[in-house]
């Protein structure tokens, strides 16, 4: 249970073959609310159900800051008929896995096994979402569990880093909170406080199922209908999330902790995964730190030798994100690391990409998007997380809108969002107790 490239050669067709990943969904409405998504993949021999609940972190206070995770945690630790170990036993039997992941939009919960024992992993997957027992005592070693995690992820230099970037860039918005919370917050979590929640949010309408793999779409549709007809019908009611107001400073914040090399990480505010910007900005992101050939890696790792690794990214969902950089590095490169990536990103502001680097870019994206769904678990993953999205359909444009990308996007979304003001850092030394 956890919390979220390769070069490729750019198709001579119109990128229609994408399509066919994520078309040919079966899709159907419950009478409860709930959605099913079925997609046949034959002969793959294995399926992946993924039951997709629509909540997570950002839908929490800081008083139940982690619950969203503890209550994934939960769901696996005993129902009314099976004892603590039994649902995973099942499964492993049957010759399959299973897991879960909390984001800060959903929490989802997925089996991968051979597709003849997809009514096992239904009957699994139903009975402890439905009949979960929040055994009190297990909820105590829990709590413990998720606590020894949490310090786990504390203790690993880079996620510490980003974390704490998230909170200094997000002072309004719940993307500033850690997804599993805060050591206070659950340990005062109550039993009754998991079943409050648990109640508020798992109900029918704010839940889809999604089934990749060696099916009949029909059977399987029927299947997930008789097994979670039970499932509590009830109206979703909106939720409303403060904005982060636009950032109009630059903010820097300096830690110390037990670490062996420093780490210098950037963040500057972009607009959410449904803008069109994403596709240029995501285009930018592979251009500049994805690949030892990218610019970063070029500039400040092989020739200027002043980091150690070289990481871009874009965090974002359904709300505004973050464009992000993270840097290991020697403490004494600090200061040039920092400006020669400020001298990239102004060389990028000023100068259009050739069109070599932007279509080595867009190669790049292609073949993540096709490699990422070599399985029933990836193109699962894929479906799901478009469908939280809004519409699972929008993967089929994906690689089309990539393409669409000129160099004046790339200079434009450049002159737009890296600014000082809207930038964010953080700069992790090397030098005793962690500082927080």
């Amino acid at each position: 249970m956890h919390m979220r490239h390769r070069l490729g050669k750019q198709l001579e067709t119109n990128h229609d073959t994408v399509s066919l990943l994520t078309s040919e969904v079966s899709e159907e409405r419950l009478k409860n609310g709930m959605r099913i998504f079925v997609k046949q993949v034959y002969p793959a021999s294995v399926v992946n159900l993924a039951v997709w609940v629509r909540v997570g972190s950002i839908y929490e206070d800081n008083r139940i800051a982690g619950i969203s995770h503890f209550i994934e945690h939960m769901l696996f630790k005993g129902t009314e008929k099976r004892a603590v170990g039994e649902i995973a036993r099942e499964i492993h039997a049957c010759g399959g896995y299973m897991n879960a992941f909390t984001d800060f939009e959903c929490t989802c919960y997925w089996i991968v096994l051979p597709s003849k024992f997809l009514d096992v992993a239904l009957e699994v997957q139903a009975d402890a979402l439905l009949h979960s027992t929040f055994d009190e005592t297990e909820l105590q070693k829990e709590c413990q569990v998720i606590i020894e995690e949490l310090k786990m992820y504390e203790d690993q230099p880079e996620s510490f880093a980003f974390q704490k970037l998230l909170a200094l860039a997000f002072q309004k918005h719940p993307y500033g909170r850690p997804i599993i919370g805060f050591e206070d917050s659950l340990r005062r979590m109550t039993r009754q406080d998991l079943i409050d929640y648990y109640r508020k949010h798992y109900f029918a309408s704010n839940i889809f199922v999604t089934v990749v793999g060696d099916v009949n779409p029909t059977r399987v549709q029927r299947k997930i209908k008789n097994t979670f007809q039970e499932m509590e019908i009830r109206p979703s009611q909106e939720v409303f999330f403060e904005s982060e107001p636009d950032q109009l400073e630059f903010r820097v914040q300096e830690l110390k902790g037990d670490i062996a090399r420093s780490y210098l990480q950037l963040g500057f505010h972009v607009p959410s995964a449904l803008h069109e910007d994403y596709y240029p900005l995501r285009v930018l992101s592979i251009l500049l730190g994805e690949g030892r050939s990218s610019r970063l890696n070029l500039s400040l790792r092989e020739k200027k030798q002043l980091v150690d690794s070289v990481e871009t990214g874009i965090f974002v969902e359904r709300h505004p994100g973050l464009f992000y950089f993270s840097f290991m590095l020697d403490e004494k490169n600090l200061e040039k690391a920092e400006q020669a990536v400020w001298n990239e990103l102004k060389r990028l502001q000023q100068e259009l990409v050739s069109p070599e680097e932007l279509l080595k870019a867009k190669n790049m994206a292609e073949s993540g998007y096709f490699f990422s769904q070599e399985t029933v678990e990836g193109q699962g993953r894929i479906l799901g997380y478009n469908e939280m999205l809004g519409d699972y359909k929008r993967g089929e444009k994906y690689v089309e809108n990539i393409f669409k990308v000129t160099a004046e996007d790339i200079q434009r979304v450049a002159q737009t969002y890296f600014s000082r003001n809207n930038c964010s850092e953080i700069r992790y030394y090397p030098g005793g107790h962690k500082t927080s």
